[in-house]
């Protein structure tokens, strides 16, 4: 591996960037994800990688095996949130092109095809819908989903049309166990743990499940000086609402470990001297254990209908995505293992609170998910930061367990 050769392409990558001076903005099938797109094809391409986009628009680089059969795939990707670091997925990205870029300076010929996927939307910043383009090629959007997924601008597919992308072709483009035999990737924490233990790498062995949701409480909107008696104020009722649910936390109505979020909250008609007839706000809800994920839901959402009955809101309940909920492979977190130990490296593992594409993947192939430390476990925000010795040490782990699975003959 050429640590300094990832370094500078991780750099290269954050300047594909639609708020510079301001954190990473690269949303899927932006000005700045057709500029990281050209920037992979290009890096690809002096690999002597095999390069195709899919129809959500994931773009898959493929070095040739020796023989055929299902690939190992590895990756991560290319999109982030709203003024987000430098890291968050396009390490992973940067680490398996390293990988595949080092296989190819050496002449290495694995056992079966590679591919590196640069996966479109994991964040869900168009749609509200994360993970989108692995849930895409794993079967769980398929291209009448994408027909009714629909933000202010118009619907998913399209917005793909419109990026020069063929969303109808996603039905011959899937991953399945004829396709992959295991899919690798490689994260930021995204927390403070392994800072916190003194450990250099996490090894994650299963991934929380992830539900978001978007409510919308709708009144009467009068003028602020109107009385209070009668009042049907949405935003009062969202109030109460949002108090309500950190409750049901503190007195143990949900697990200790169960996260609830309130992330987004709009209200119309957004007038400081007017009642808000209207107040629209999401819920992201994250426990480990699917089952447990669900009956918090049902307590969440019989609270915020009782809110609305209580104060003659209407209430409006949309399920806008699921993911994670996830266990990660023996036989790779085995090999990660090794690979750790067969360096020195210190490791743990762990279980991932944020959903990743690994968590889609695992449910048509044997997936693993490698940890590397956050600085000050920040994370979706400018000051997301890993030492350079960190981001090195992760790739090469990467590299390593790969090479192994990749000398197999099968």
């Amino acid at each position: 591996m050429d640590r300094q050769r990832l370094l500078d392409t991780l750099a290269a990558f954050a300047r594909c960037n639609d708020t510079p001076g301001d954190g990473v903005t690269r949303f899927s099938w932006s000005p700045a994800d057709a500029q990281a797109r050209s920037l992979l094809r290009e890096l690809g391409e002096q690999a002597g990688l095999s390069i195709h986009t899919d129809g959500i628009g994931n773009v898959r680089l493929r070095l040739r095996g020796r023989q055929p059969g299902p690939a190992v795939l590895v990756g991560s990707h290319l999109d982030s949130v709203r003024h987000g670091g430098s890291l968050d997925g396009i390490y992973g990205v940067c680490a398996g092109l390293e990988a595949l870029r080092t296989f190819a300076d050496e002449g290495f010929q694995p056992a079966c095809d590679v591919e590196l996927i640069a996966f479109a939307e994991e964040e869900g910043s168009n749609f509200g819908s994360t993970c989108l383009g692995s849930k895409a090629v794993t079967g769980v959007v398929d291209v009448e989903g994408l027909r009714q997924m629909h933000d202010d601008s118009g619907s998913a597919y399209e917005r793909l049309r419109a990026f020069g992308l063929r969303p109808d072709d996603l039905p011959g483009q899937q991953i399945d166990a004829a396709y992959a035999r295991a899919y690798l990737e490689v994260h930021i924490e995204q927390n403070a743990r392994l800072e916190q233990q003194g450990v250099a790498l996490g090894i994650v062995r299963a991934i929380c499940g992830m539900r978001v949701h978007r409510i919308r409480f709708s009144g009467v909107s009068d003028h602020a000086a109107s009385p209070m008696q009668g009042r049907r104020d949405a935003m009062a009722g969202f109030a109460a609402f949002a108090g309500g649910m950190e409750q049901l936390w503190r007195d143990g109505i949900l697990p200790e470990d169960f996260s609830c979020t309130i992330g987004s909250v709009h209200c119309a008609p957004d007038v400081p001297i007017v009642i808000p007839e209207h107040v629209t706000f999401t819920v992201d809800i994250r426990h480990v254990d699917v089952p447990t994920l669900e009956a918090g839901w049902e307590r969440i959402a019989e609270l915020a209908r009782r809110t609305a009955h209580e104060r003659g809101l209407d209430i409006q309940i949309e399920r806008l995505s699921a993911s994670g909920g996830a266990h990660m492979a023996d036989g790779i977190m085995a090999l990660f293992r090794k690979a750790a130990a067969a360096r020195g490296i210190s490791c743990m593992d762990m279980v991932s609170g944020p959903a990743h594409d690994a968590a889609c993947l695992a449910a048509v192939v044997p997936s693993g998910l490698l940890f590397v430390p956050s600085i000050g476990g920040l994370s979706h925000c400018p000051q997301e930061s890993t030492r350079p010795e960190d981001l090195a040490q992760g790739a090469l782990i990467l590299e390593d367990a790969l090479r192994e699975l990749l000398s197999e003959e099968r």
